[in-house]
């Protein structure tokens, strides 16, 4: 591989942040030369839809070469990065109490209508992991429940109600983060939890997600050490490739959660990035800037310049994310922007 041909490859393995509702000049050159794959948007509390547009529009203009990843979480309740002009989501809990498929349905419609109509891609929801431990304050109410059929009815409708509107969805945080005590945004938890107890409980929305067409799941960093004794699912083998590839048949794409979390802050954050790919990632989150992602991309092509990442590792990964952006909607399926105040945040969808 040429040097500029690992650059590219390497960049649209990488996803990082984009705050705010400007498009800096250092984040469009980032985009301009691929070295990353698109951007993750924290647009704040008043952007409005008109705003969240004109940015994804900029994104896309300087993306000449490859089509942009433009995620978001918005999941509803207090994960919810659009607020202002945008219809208000409920928390997840809510919809599980009502187990109403159909709900679950419409709601996935109105919020993939509304992400498309503002130009986003890509939904980081919906949030599959249960609802098993009153101590967990990082999931609670963003689950839809502790019953693993429940939980696997509603977001699959969740997901086909995305997928309706050709905005993508997201299972996360696999294997589960349910039962853990702990968040891993300020530490790494721990679910000590066997193999057969996982596999009939959190496996299984994971494994209705895949069934409904989910085309990416996040990982999380959590240890199950039923499967893993000696690193957090982010980082292992045994599984992301072990038991979600090979076992759950999984061939979509996988995404990290964000590298920056504080239950990987024991390990520098180029070695974390390095980790995470070899072990199966196929896209590494960044929400800690611009550094960030240039010192991950460096480190990611010095690695594979070296041979301590195998080419077909890069390759591979590489088809996942290109397959994975051919079901992203194009740029002609945008409304014009003259039509976002009937389509967003209107009363019919409330």
């Amino acid at each position: 591989m040429s040097e500029l041909e690992i650059e590219f490859l390497v960049g649209q393995m990488i996803l990082t942040d984009l705050r705010g509702i400007e498009l800096k000049p250092e984040m469009a050159e980032l985009l301009k030369k691929g070295l990353v794959s698109g951007v993750i948007l924290f647009p704040g509390p008043e952007a409005t839809p008109v705003d969240v547009r004109r940015l994804t529009d900029e994104v896309r203009a300087v993306c000449s070469h490859f089509e942009p990843i433009i995620a978001i979480d918005h999941e509803g309740g207090r994960v919810a990065r659009l607020k202002n002009g945008f219809t208000r989501i409920p928390a997840m809990r809510n919809l599980g109490e009502k187990n109403d498929e159909g709900l679950a349905l419409e709601i996935g419609r109105i919020v993939g209508k509304e992400l498309r109509s503002v130009g986003i891609n890509l939904n980081f929801a919906p949030v599959v992991d249960l609802d098993l431990n009153p101590e967990n304050k990082v999931i609670g109410d963003r689950s839809l429940g502790s019953d693993p059929q429940r939980v696997s009815c509603l977001a699959s409708a969740l997901i086909r109600g995305l997928h309706s509107e050709k905005v993508l969805g997201c299972a996360k945080h696999f294997p589960g983060h349910g039962a853990s005590r702990e968040d891993s945004h300020q530490e790494l938890p721990v679910v000590d939890a066997d193999q057969e107890t996982v596999r009939r409980r959190e496996l299984i929305p994971f494994r209705s997600a895949i069934e409904a067409g989910v085309k990416s799941i996040m990982v999380a960093h959590l240890k199950y050490p039923a499967f893993d004794r000696y690193y957090p699912a982010s980082l292992s083998e045994r599984i992301i490739q072990g038991l979600l590839r090979e076992e759950m048949r999984f061939e979509g794409v996988v995404i990290t959660d964000s590298l920056e979390m504080k239950a990987l802050e024991t390990i520098p954050l180029e070695d974390r990035a390095y980790m995470a790919v070899r072990a199966g990632a196929d896209i590494i989150l960044i929400s800690d800037g611009i550094e960030s992602a240039r010192k991950i991309h460096s480190a990611l092509c010095t690695a594979v310049k070296m041979g301590a990442l195998g080419a077909d590792r890069i390759y591979s990964a590489y088809e996942r994310v290109r397959n994975f952006k051919e079901n992203l909607f194009k740029s002609s399926e945008l409304p014009p922007v003259s039509s976002l105040e009937r389509m967003v945040g209107i009363s019919a969808n409330i």
